[in-house]
């Protein structure tokens, strides 16, 4: 058997599966347990060194150096995860495990027919081995490791860190902050996971458990981003709704529903789908609800004026109706026709209503010109005051929506007292 041997390339040596070896005088135990036995599941072997006497020893620090009794042997196996020392010994195998991430340095320097490994961790701790042959690939293999490992560890703990800001800002509910450390945190998982990838997927599923970890957790953080978005812009909605700005309504609801959509394509554990699911659906019933909010609040106050038996009331609710309808009939009709409706029954609703407004305000004028001739004295100007708004309010609509009821019959005319008529026909702009 070599000493120094590329598993890559020379393929497995039979010490991994077993202890003994073929020698000059038959079997020689070089070790309790095959090699194979102190491996991880996930590690993948690329060097193989040993020597029969030198061992590992320690060159600094409070450990024991450890050397092979009688006919057993030390290993030296760099796989892509750790450095592994394997001493044989009557009392079992001893170990010395020297994860990459551990490692600061590693040397090489070679002698007369033999060459000494040297690896300082960051304990400052130094192991050496000496064996026959050359160790240069074994250290260039094991600084490169190094390397992988430290920008993957840097990495892993980067997108950690950005994940526990991430959440922190959500609790803020500074969803825009939330967004770039989740991004962040991606961009550092994925740099990390591409970066270990170099060893092999045995170096990949050695770390599996934190990188799925730090997956859930990012993804976990982005689902909650979503839905927290979704509320946001439910709230929003509401809100609109509440103020008559219905456009805005329909957009936020239309926003909440894609972030939703967006939280229930990312596969996390929390929030849970259920939850979600229910949520959109609420925000889905709401939407469709809006969309015939206008003409239905229309419609009722237009109810409210016609159950009306006061015409001053009943001319406040039909100002309401027109109100509502106007504000139906205003809406982006030609965006998808989100709205129920349409333009031209709302365009004759208004002119109804307005010929029941104009009907209104005239009667509740009559009605306060005539308390002005039979109240007490100081009281009819109030009244008449009175009148002459109801009045001047039934002109400005007659001339905006119903122009040919501008001025009243001319049996109005003939039954009003010449203060009242002169009150009610006088010219528009007066």
């Amino acid at each position: 058997m070599e000493t120094v041997i590329d598993v890559r390339s020379s393929g497995r040596p039979e010490i991994f599966d077993r202890a003994n070896a073929d020698g000059l005088f038959g079997r020689t135990r070089r070790l309790e347990q095959p090699l194979g036995e102190h491996l991880r599941a996930a590690e993948t072997p690329r060097y193989l060194a040993h020597n029969d006497r030198s061992g590992v020893v320690a060159a600094r620090g409070d450990n024991e150096s450890l050397t092979p009794a009688g006919d057993y042997r030390a290993f030296l196996l760099a796989t892509t995860v750790r450095v592994l020392f394997v001493v044989g010994d009557d009392d079992g195998d001893r170990t010395i495990s020297l994860p990459y991430e551990d490692i600061v340095a590693v040397h090489c320097t070679s002698g007369f027919r033999t060459s000494t490994l040297e690896i300082v961790t960051v304990d400052e701790d130094r192991w050496a081995f000496e064996c026959k042959g050359d160790l240069t690939p074994v250290r260039v293999f094991v600084d490169e490791a190094t390397q992988i490992w430290t920008r993957t560890l840097t990495e892993l703990d980067r997108a950690e860190s950005q994940v526990e800001a991430a959440a922190e800002a959500l609790e803020a509910t500074d969803l825009d902050t939330a967004a770039t450390h989740i991004t962040a945190a991606q961009e550092a998982l994925d740099s990390g996971r591409d970066s270990v990838k170099a060893l092999g997927e045995g170096a990949t599923a050695a770390i599996g458990d934190r990188l799925q970890s730090a997956q859930t957790r990012i993804d976990t953080a982005q689902r909650r981003r979503h839905v927290k978005a979704a509320e946001k812009h439910r709230d929003a909605a509401r809100y609109a709704w509440e103020n008559r700005a219905y456009e805005r309504a329909a957009d936020a609801y239309e926003r909440a529903n894609v972030e939703y959509e967006r939280a229930l394509a990312v596969t996390a554990p929390e929030p849970s789908t259920e939850t979600i699911t229910d949520a959109r659906n609420a925000v889905e019933a709401e939407y469709t609800e809006l969309l015939s909010a206008p003409v239905d609040a229309a419609q009722v106050a237009a109810s409210a004026a016609r159950a009306t038996a006061d015409p001053a009331k009943r001319a406040r609710h039909w100002e309401d109706a027109l109100d509502r309808y106007r504000t139906a009939y205003e809406l982006d009709w030609g965006r998808d026709r989100r709205f129920d409706g349409d333009r031209a029954s709302l365009r004759q609703a208004l002119a109804d209503i307005a010929v029941e407004l104009v009907d209104a305000h005239r009667e509740a004028g009559r009605e306060r010109r005539e308390a002005s001739d039979e109240s007490e004295r100081g009281a009819p100007a109030t009244a008449c005051e009175d009148a002459e708004a109801h009045f001047e309010r039934a002109r400005e609509v007659a001339t905006e929506l119903v122009p040919d009821r501008r001025d009243p019959s001319a049996g109005e005319l003939a039954a009003a007292p010449e203060q009242g008529a002169s009150i009610e026909s006088a010219p528009n702009g007066r």
